[in-house]
């Protein structure tokens, strides 16, 4: 069901950033890959639409400072064990790629669950 899901959002061109988006404080054009990528458990995608566009306005390839990548800004810390969780080298450059940067972020979503009781805590609570 996930990769029909994401193969319509890929086929339909709903995974482009719109300029919608930054006038909706959400990035409603990535919400059907947070639903096809969403982690056993699933997440609030409104919610996780709001917090991808205070981490990164819906621009994937943001790279910040305080090194943070992607849509939803996972930071470097988490590198290894979404490595070894994902079966493949994660990098920074990787974690540019929204669909990489949604698996990434559903695997720490379920972490974080098991670990401090909200899916939300790597993104301090969210939108």
């Amino acid at each position: 069901m996930r990769r029909l899901l994401l193969a319509a959002a890929l086929i339909t061109g709903t995974l482009v950033p719109a300029q919608a988006d930054a006038a909706a404080g959400r990035c409603r054009s990535y919400e059907p890959l947070l639903a096809a990528l969403a982690p056993r458990g699933g997440w609030n995608i409104p919610k996780m639409s709001r917090t991808m566009h205070r981490e990164s306005r819906c621009t994937p390839y943001v790279r910040s400072r305080s090194r943070d990548s992607g849509l939803l800004q996972i930071n470097d810390v988490n590198l290894p064990y979404l490595s070894s969780k994902m079966g493949r080298q994660i990098t920074p450059a990787a974690l540019m790629d929204p669909t990489t940067n949604v698996q990434a972020a559903a695997l720490l979503c379920q972490y974080a669950r098991k670990a401090w009781g909200s899916c939300y805590t790597p993104w301090r609570g969210g939108a």
